[in-house]
């Protein structure tokens, strides 16, 4: 299973351990996730101000399982790690603790990425020995106990300012017509957003009309590969739209023709990345034109894949949702939110 988001990751756990109901349209909201880019066109998964409303909002239209925050940004680091110390100890069966923590901080775990700091959210209990908590890292398949001291200091770092809380008391089937307008919500058929914010990141840093130092572009473009392997979040929608209808998705050359395109997508980026280095690197302004040549590749490339990712999701609501309207883009009608 692909693991592309650490939050969703996290909240969907609990629903792949629900008989009965699929995390897998909680996807659709992954491959266009937002990101930032801050006033130096600086690229960033994450920002100070990231609080996933709407990935919370979804969740409990879909699932009916509220996700509450209980990290306050008014109060002090050491304040919040009272709560959180409370929250985990006092842990009723059914409640789920997520907390953002620094992965650099616990080099003994994976760093796939190599970033530092590694903001990044987990689910955490309490064990039968005091000074060790048990970790479950859903984004990495990773899972164990690990000494609470150390954990916390993870928590303390700067870079990290989050946790929420969730039961699975009262999880729900989702309606079809929920479903459809959470794709109706997340689909963007005309546009890129990480693609299109690549191109201006470059532009800010390359040409005649660059506003930044080229050598500040490696730097700009760091974290490209922690959100484009989130475009392979385009599987989980793909493989659900086809095994809801009946069909087999493992195995059908279609949908592995698909899932290569998805793959050469995800990797395009990694290229992107290493021209842009060369770019910055030699000074040489003829790669600038290599590097446009590949944005716009991968513009070509997603918008085929939203195009049959579209068909393919109004062949479903032809099936799930007989006389409904058409999902959002190129002219039709969205659903309406339930």
């Amino acid at each position: 299973m692909i693991k592309v988001h650490c939050f969703v990751s996290c909240v969907c756990e609990l629903i792949k351990r629900t008989p009965g109901v699929d995390h897998r349209p909680f996807y659709f909201g992954v491959w266009d996730a937002d990101f930032s880019v801050d006033s130096q066109f600086v690229l960033s998964y994450h920002s100070p101000h990231t609080r996933h409303d709407q990935f919370r909002e979804w969740y409990r239209l879909l699932y009916g399982v509220r996700i509450e925050p209980w990290y306050d940004h008014d109060q002090s680091k050491e304040a919040n790690i009272r709560q959180l110390v409370s929250l985990v100890e006092n842990r009723p069966a059914d409640r789920q603790v997520m907390v953002m923590l620094d992965l650099y901080r616990l080099p003994e775990r994976e760093n796939k990425f190599h970033q530092n700091p590694f903001p990044h959210y987990v689910l955490l209990e309490a064990t039968d020995d005091p000074d060790q908590w048990f970790m479950s890292d859903p984004d990495f398949r990773w899972e164990g106990a690990l000494p609470k001291d150390r954990i916390l200091d993870s928590v303390r770092s700067p870079a990290a300012a989050g946790g929420f809380w969730f039961d699975g008391l009262d999880i729900r089937h989702t309606p079809a017509e929920t479903v459809a307008a959470y794709f109706a919500q997340c689909m963007k058929p005309d546009t890129n957003p990480f693609t299109d914010a690549l191109r201006q990141i470059l532009r800010a840093h390359a040409g005649t009309g660059a506003i930044r130092p080229l050598d500040q572009l490696p730097d700009a473009f760091r974290e490209i590969p922690v959100m484009a392997i989130r475009k392979y979040a385009y599987e989980h929608a793909f493989a659900w739209l086809l095994e809801d209808q009946g069909q087999t998705a493992e195995g059908d050359p279609w949908f592995e023709d698909v899932c290569e395109d998805i793959d050469r997508l995800v990797k395009t980026y990694t290229q992107i990345q290493y021209r842009a280095l060369k770019l910055a690197i030699s000074g040489n302004a003829a790669l600038i034109a290599g590097v446009e040549q590949l944005l716009d590749e991968q513009d070509e490339r997603e918008f085929a894949i939203k195009a049959q990712l579209l068909n393919l999701f109004r062949d479903w609501q032809r099936q799930a949702q007989p006389g409904a309207g058409a999902v959002a883009g190129h002219g039709m009608t969205a659903e309406v939110l339930p």
